[in-house]
């Protein structure tokens, strides 16, 4: 699993031997043995895995699994991230913010170059404050969810992964 600076969700690929019928029992008898540490939902080739709901908090994380069957194969995509709808806000956002941004823009610079007052160009520094705080509270919040994303990591890696291998995009 890589980490960079910028990357807000965590992405994995694995190449595993077994098909994808068999990947999912596992993670089903994983599920049952650890009712009280993850929870999941198992959808054809789609896995969801997250923590309990009475463990759960703002910025838990979930793990979805993507299984994809090539030969005698599976490839897994794995990423970790946010709740969809918490995800969905900060993307409504981000972009709210650079609509604001580009709108302003426009107004700012035309008004400027056509020689009148163009103090509406003042909201930019503000507006990228508030990407920032934005990007700053997402990081928070990963490093939050750090020890449930290494608690769901290190209950699927031995289980799942035991003999898979790295996919280079």
């Amino acid at each position: 699993m890589s980490t960079e600076l910028f990357e807000v969700r965590l992405r994995f690929k694995k190449l595993v031997p077994e098909l994808p019928e068999a990947i999912a029992q596992k993670v089903k008898d994983l599920l049952a043995e650890h009712p009280d540490k993850i929870v999941g939902r198992i959808t054809h080739n789609l896995v969801r895995i997250r923590i309990p709901e009475k463990s759960r908090h703002f910025w838990s994380p979930q793990l979805s699994l993507t299984m994809e069957e090539t030969g005698m194969r599976t490839e897994i995509r794995g990423l970790y991230g946010p709740k969809p709808d918490i995800w969905l806000g900060y993307m409504f956002t981000y972009f709210f913010l650079g609509f604001v941004t580009l709108v302003v823009s426009i107004i700012g610079f035309s008004r400027y170059n056509l020689g009148l007052s163009s103090y509406i160009l003042w909201l930019i520094p503000f507006v990228l404050g508030g990407v920032f705080v934005l990007w700053a509270t997402s990081r928070a919040g990963q490093k939050l969810g750090k020890d449930e994303v290494n608690l769901i990591h290190s209950l699927i890696k031995p289980r799942i992964f035991e003999n898979a291998g790295d996919v280079e995009d």
